[in-house]
C-alpha cells in the first residue's frame, strides 16, 4: 500500500500582509501530479489545512477543488483530520458529501470513538489497513479542569489524557482485526524532542507548558503514526515510524530556505516492513533572510543580486528579511538598503534592528520591525521583560494566565465558526 503523509497546509495564509494564494494553488498541483507520478493509494492530511478558523472564500475553493480532482485519480481514499488552526465545524459541514468521494474528514472528536476509525480497502474489498483517525485533542475534550489545580497538575492531566485517548481508539481499532493489516494513526500535536526553529509560526497548541507530549506513550500497535504541527520535517521522539511530514512551503523566514517535503510510504502487509521516503516540494517562492553589520548586509545583497534564479522557483521574486545589528544603525541604513536593491529582483520585506545584550542580539520591538512579526506570546513575554526583575515564580504564573485567556478566546472564535 502507497500512503503519501502531509499537514500543515494553513491555506488562506497572509505573509505579512501578502496573500500566499498562488504559492498553495502550485503546491496542490504539484501533489496531484505526485499522487499520479508515485500511485498513490492513500493520502492523509495531518491537520492545519486552513491558516485560520474562518478561512477566505477563495481558501476553500482551493481546497475543494483540490479534493475533486483528488478523487479522480488513482487515489482511493483521503483522510483529513483538524489541526489547532481548524474549525472543527467549518472541517466538518460538508464531512457527509466529501465521503461520498471517498475524502474522509474527521474535524474533532466526538462522542463514539468509532467515528476515529477508517478501514482502507483494496479494489477488491478487502481490508488494506484501518487508519485511527485523530484529530487535534483539545484541553476540554480531554480532562476535566479543576478548581486550585496547579500548573504541574494541569499538565500531568492533559499529558494522561492525550495517552488515554490513543490508548482507547487503539483497542477499539484492533477489535476483530487481523494483525496482518497495517494500523496507522494520525495526530496534531507537539512530540517530546521536537524541533522548533526561533521565530518558527507555531500557535501555542496546549495551555501551560505541555508543549510536547512523550510519544513513547502511543500504543506499539501503530505501523506508522502521521503528526502535524511542527513545520520541519522530522521523526519524533526518536521513533523512526512517528513523523511529521512539515508544512509544504515556508510560513515564516525562520523557515527561510529549508528544505519542504511530504512523506511516501509503502507499508507492506504483516511483519513485511515499512518504507519512507521524503519527496522533496519545490521552492515556489523564495525567502532568504540577511543578518550582520550594515557592510556585511549590503554585501550578501549584492551576492543574492548576482544569484541565478531558481529554476524550480515560479515566481522570480525573492523576499528578504534584513537584520541589522545595533552598532552600525545610521538613520539611512533603510534608505541604503532599498537603494542596493532597487530594480532588481530582491523585494525587501522588513529591516530589523538587532541590539546587543550581554553578547547576544535580540530583536528590537522599537526598530522598524513590523508588530506583524511577532506573537501574542512574544509581545507579552517583551512586555514582562521591561518590567525588570520580579518575584520567583511570578512570571511563569502570569505566563500560565496568558496562556490560559488567549486559549479561551482561541476556543471561542473556533465554536462561533
Amino acid at each position: 500500500m502507497n500512503i503519501l503523509h502531509t499537514s500543515d497546509w494553513h491555506l488562506g495564509q497572509n505573509f505579512m500582509f501578502r496573500e500566499r494564494k498562488k504559492e498553495h494553488e502550485h503546491f496542490l498541483d504539484w501533489l496531484l501530479a505526485t499522487i499520479e507520478t508515485r500511485a498513490i493509494d492513500l493520502l492523509i492530511v495531518a491537520g492545519d489545512i486552513f491558516d485560520t478558523a474562518t478561512p477566505p472564500n477563495y481558501a476553500l475553493s482551493m481546497y475543494y477543488r483540490f479534493l475533486s480532482r483528488a478523487a479522480g485519480t488513482c487515489c482511493s481514499k483521503i483522510i483529513i483530520i483538524g489541526g489547532n488552526h481548524d474549525s472543527v465545524a467549518c472541517l466538518n459541514a460538508p464531512r457527509e458529501i466529501l465521503a461520498a468521494m471517498d475524502v474522509h474528514v474527521v474535524g474533532g472528536i466526538t462522542d463514539e470513538i468509532g467515528d476515529e476509525i477508517i478501514t482502507v480497502r483494496d479494489g477488491a474489498g478487502r481490508p488494506s489497513a484501518i487508519v485511527c483517525a485523530v484529530p487535534f485533542l483539545r484541553d476540554r475534550d480531554i480532562r476535566r479542569s479543576l478548581p486550585g489545580e496547579s500548573y504541574e497538575e494541569k499538565n500531568k492531566a492533559l499529558a494522561l489524557g492525550i495517552k488515554a485517548h490513543y490508548e482507547a481508539v487503539a483497542e477499539k481499532a484492533l477489535e476483530g482485526c487481523s494483525r496482518s493489516v497495517p494500523v496507522i494513526a494520525t495526530g496534531h500535536l507537539f512530540a517530546s524532542g521536537g524541533e522548533v526553529r526561533e521565530g518558527e509560526y507555531i500557535r501555542d497548541i496546549h495551555v501551560g507548558s505541555l508543549d510536547k507530549f512523550n510519544v513513547s506513550q502511543i500504543p506499539a500497535a501503530f505501523d506508522y503514526v502521521a503528526l502535524g504541527h511542527l513545520h520541519r520535517a522530522q521523526t519524533a521522539g526518536g521513533l523512526d515510524h512517528v513523523r511529521y511530514s512539515g508544512s509544504p512551503i515556508p510560513l515564516s523566514f525562520s523557515e527561510a530556505g529549508s528544505k519542504k517535503q511530504v512523506l511516501s510510504i509503502t507499508l507492506a502487509p504483516g511483519s513485511a516492513g515499512i518504507d519512507i521516503q521524503p519527496v522533496e516540494v519545490p521552492e515556489f517562492q523564495r525567502l532568504r533572510v540577511v543578518k550582520g553589520d550594515l557592510d556585511d548586509v549590503l554585501g550578501a545583497l549584492e551576492t543574492l543580486k548576482a544569484e541565478e534564479g531558481d529554476p524550480g522557483a515560479v515566481f522570480p521574486t525573492v523576499w528578504v528579511e534584513i537584520s541589522v545589528e545595533n552598532e552600525t544603525w545610521q538613520p539611512d541604513t533603510e534608505e541604503r538598503i532599498n537603494l542596493g536593491v532597487e530594480g532588481s529582483h530582491l523585494e525587501i520585506f522588513a529591516v530589523k534592528r538587532l541590539r546587543k545584550q550581554a553578547g547576544l542580539y535580540e530583536d528590537d520591538m522599537d526598530s522598524t520591525t513590523e508588530l506583524a512579526h511577532f506573537t501574542p506570546e512574544e509581545v507579552f513575554e517583551k512586555r514582562l521583560e521591561a518590567e525588570g526583575a520580579m518575584e520567583p515564580g511570578v512570571k511563569d504564573e502570569m505566563t500560565l494566565a496568558f496562556r490560559e485567556i488567549t486559549a479561551m478566546i482561541d476556543e471561542e472564535d473556533l465554536e462561533l465558526t
